[in-house]
């Protein structure tokens, strides 16, 4: 008999069994939510690039597909999100941002004293790049600014909602850019590359592993520029836009995770 994989069984699902046989899923003790697994085992799915870009409900609210959650309905999946979002926007102001006039977290500058004593500045170990984001500022840790320039137009924003013709609810787990193909990506905080990664839905992808708990994940690419291990600087070029995957046209699929769940970005970028 065939052997299927963790990632195989998140997938499809939680569904292979009509192709491999009932006997391989034991309820009582198989995970049922991308949360119950171990440690390792997340690492083992995440490594293979596994990232739910959108998630689909009936038209009662129960999960067809891409749900980490089994069964999961839309009000509870809507209100994990906006929880994490919650949570990770407390950590901001714990880490001394504030919103600015751009709807945008900054942080702002401490005081300047007088002192005879030169000053020093620690930069991360991280390499040099060219070009370089101009606006995202030197040694930044957390995801904060858009990973394009000129703020292009958003195609589709983060959150839920309704078809029109198949009456079935969505759930897009990040903000699209409309971006010609071969527009530079750039990573808004330093960090470190966790997956460089093909699938069919996101395409070309990469992700970026970056301080207290966050990830960025950018998807449809046409070329990246990075592998798995490398360090990154705040500004750095990583990727080229394409329109790889389940795309309907050029652009950049782009995500903000908090401690591994998805989060809305609106405070991070300023917009949405």
């Amino acid at each position: 008999m065939r052997k299927v994989g963790l990632y195989g069984f998140l997938l499809c699902g939680f569904t292979c069994c009509n192709l491999y046989g009932a006997s391989l899923l034991k309820p009582q003790s198989f995970p049922k939510t991308f949360e119950d697994l171990t440690f390792t085992q997340r690492m083992e799915v995440l490594s293979d690039g596994y990232e739910v870009l959108e998630t689909t409900y009936d038209a009662n609210g129960r999960c067809i597909s891409g749900c980490a959650y089994q069964g999961i309905t839309l009000m509870d999946d809507m209100k994990r999100s906006e929880q994490n979002t919650t949570a990770a926007r407390q950590q901001m102001y714990n880490l001394g941002y504030q919103i600015g006039a751009d709807n945008v977290f900054v942080k702002p500058e401490p005081e300047k004293t007088q002192t005879n004593t030169p000053q020093s500045v620690i930069v991360q170990n991280a390499p040099r790049c060219t070009p370089v984001k101009s606006d995202i500022p030197v040694g930044q840790t957390e995801p904060v600014g858009e990973p394009l320039v000129g703020h292009p137009r958003i195609t589709s924003s983060y959150g839920f909602r309704k078809h029109p013709v198949t009456g079935e609810y969505k759930g897009h787990n990040g903000i699209d850019f409309a971006a010609p193909i071969g527009t530079s990506v750039f990573s808004p905080a330093t960090g470190t590359v966790a997956a460089v990664w093909k699938d069919s839905s996101c395409g070309n992808g990469v992700k970026i592993t970056h301080s207290n708990g966050y990830e960025t994940v950018y998807c449809h690419l046409s070329k990246q520029l990075v592998e798995k291990g490398e360090s990154v600087s705040a500004g750095c070029e990583i990727a080229k836009t394409g329109n790889t995957g389940i795309s309907t046209g050029p652009h950049l699929h782009y995500s903000i995770k908090y401690n591994g769940n998805y989060t809305n970005p609106k405070d991070w970028i300023g917009r949405n």
